[in-house]
């Protein structure tokens, strides 16, 4: 292929070509010869390269062959970018109403190594959220995103979230710790939906509730944000009944069925 934008890094293009050759015709399970014929690279090279990818789960070895096939990284990313392409196709007329009726920043996350990423957002005119944009991370544990999906997980999965990550503060609101974190996740799978108060930007507060796809899981979350001292009570609850609503109608849109 062409290279378009004039820059290459040699490894990077040899490790993407290996995995190409095993996902395309005839590829399956393919051993370091097999690569390194096809690739016209010699086998010492092949395994370095081969090796460093099966270290990154990009690629595996079966132990029966000890010839390589395609690696769970590779199934993981390629789902969730379906996730991102679906949810965000149905989302975004939601997204755009919730903006307008509340003169309020919308987001959309999906979630990926304990962090949430931001996959859409409609911005109000006024807007003031500093801390998102699309395809960047934010913390879980203390957005209103975040914590929606947090709650929901399976246990299992939230004692890795504990493990592999530093509840940090952000602001003096920010949950830093397990104990406090748990009780605010309880309340949040109680009402079905998350408040961000202040926790990552002073003077923003944020309700948000959780997506749920085809296999029953949190895979996305979708939120309402606001300067504070322009969400009352009153419209913190009307938030939260338009929030929930819609992301149980974007839930089932993308193939939830509840139990």
């Amino acid at each position: 292929m062409a290279n378009v934008y004039g820059v290459s890094v040699q490894s990077v293009d040899r490790a993407l070509e290996i995995l190409e050759i095993i996902a395309g015709p005839g590829g399956d399970e393919l051993g370091i010869t097999d690569i390194a014929a096809k690739i016209g690279l010699n086998k010492s090279t092949v395994y370095g390269l081969v090796n460093t990818l099966v270290n990154r789960e990009y690629l595996e070895q079966n132990p029966d062959t000890k010839r390589y096939r395609l690696g769970i990284k590779l199934f993981e990313m390629g789902s969730l970018v379906q996730r991102r392409i679906d949810v965000r196709a149905e989302a975004k007329p939601y997204c755009q109403e919730l903006s307008e009726k509340y003169d309020s920043t919308v987001h959309l996350a999906a979630f990926y190594d304990f962090e949430i990423v931001y996959i859409d957002k409609v911005d109000s005119p006024d807007a003031v959220v500093q801390y998102s944009q699309l395809g960047r991370r934010a913390p879980m544990y203390c957005t209103g995103v975040g914590k929606a999906i947090l709650a929901n997980i399976p246990e299992s999965e939230r004692e890795l979230f504990y493990r592999n990550v530093e509840l940090r503060s952000f602001t003096a609101n920010t949950i830093t710790t397990r104990e406090d974190l748990e009780k605010e996740l309880a309340r949040i799978r109680e009402r079905g939906y998350a408040v961000d108060d202040e926790e990552i930007q002073p003077g923003l507060r944020c309700v948000a509730a959780p997506i749920f796809d085809h296999l029953g899981r949190p895979s996305a979350a979708i939120s309402v944000s606001k300067p504070l001292n322009r969400m009352n009570s009153q419209m913190q609850e009307s938030i939260a009944r338009d929030i929930t609503g819609v992301a149980g109608q974007i839930s089932r849109r993308i193939g939830y069925q509840a139990a």
